[in-house]
């Protein structure tokens, strides 16, 4: 019988060889908007069909919020306009297990710092554009999305080795969804840089939780290279 550090290090090895998905690190590998813009909004339509619960509106917040099957992630996406909201798009996770790994929290960015919320929830994100949303008909979860397609197309991407759509919430995060959920087995995976949070402390072998691994990636001049993740994936089921 294998030991556990083995039977770990046979699942790490086996998510790697599937989550070979980064194209690149800010912006996602350019096959065409119409093409990949239109794909990603079906494949995003049948992966809300999937959840266990549906995205929720916070309406203080103004965002959709999709949490993910364990309740320790959440991704955040923007349901109306708004200049006084901090971002537009956010993954947002259970601080603790980063903390029981080591997290300082003191040793993270200020920006970063601001944003863990009094349930223990640690936000990360960005701001969109600042055009007006043109809404037609009733504002759901998928016409939100379709915002951001239409809008801030560059924040949406594809990637071809796990043939997964993704959007960037800052700089090496991402949440990413499955084009074909009936072919893929990591239906959505949060994805969070681990950088500064190694700068904080953090021992990333010990987040429960999150599976920290090195994954291909490629710069914005076609070289590729391997960048460690830290990656929750899920499997939404088969229909």
């Amino acid at each position: 019988m294998l030991k556990k550090s083995a039977l770990k290090a046979v699942a790490v090895a086996a998510l790697v060889g599937m989550l070979s998905i980064f194209a690149s690190e800010r912006a996602f590998a350019a096959l065409g908007t119409d093409v990949v813009g239109q794909s990603a909004i079906t494949s995003f339509s049948a992966m809300l069909e999937l959840l266990p619960s549906p995205p929720v509106a916070d309406e203080d917040e103004g965002v959709w919020v999709l949490s993910s099957p364990d309740g320790a992630a959440s991704f955040w996406w923007r349901k109306s306009a708004s200049e006084s909201r901090a971002y537009d798009v956010y993954l947002c996770f259970d601080v603790e297990p980063f903390v029981n790994a080591g997290l300082n929290l003191d040793k993270l960015p200020m920006e970063m710092k601001m944003m863990l919320d009094d349930r223990g929830r640690l936000m990360i994100g960005s701001k969109l554009s600042n055009k007006p949303l043109e809404y037609k008909g009733e504002i759901t979860p998928l016409s939100s999305f379709e915002q951001i397609v239409k809008l801030d197309r560059e924040a949406v991407g594809y990637h071809s080795a796990l043939d997964h759509y993704g959007v960037t919430v800052s700089e090496g995060s991402i949440f990413e969804w499955a084009k074909d959920t009936s072919k893929n087995d990591k239906d959505i995976v949060f994805v969070l840089n681990p950088s500064v949070f190694i700068d904080a402390g953090v021992d990333p072998a010990k987040v429960e939780g999150w599976v920290f691994a090195p994954v291909p990636v490629e710069d914005a001049n076609g070289r590729k290279y391997e960048a460690e993740k830290f990656l929750k994936p899920f499997d939404l089921g088969k229909r």
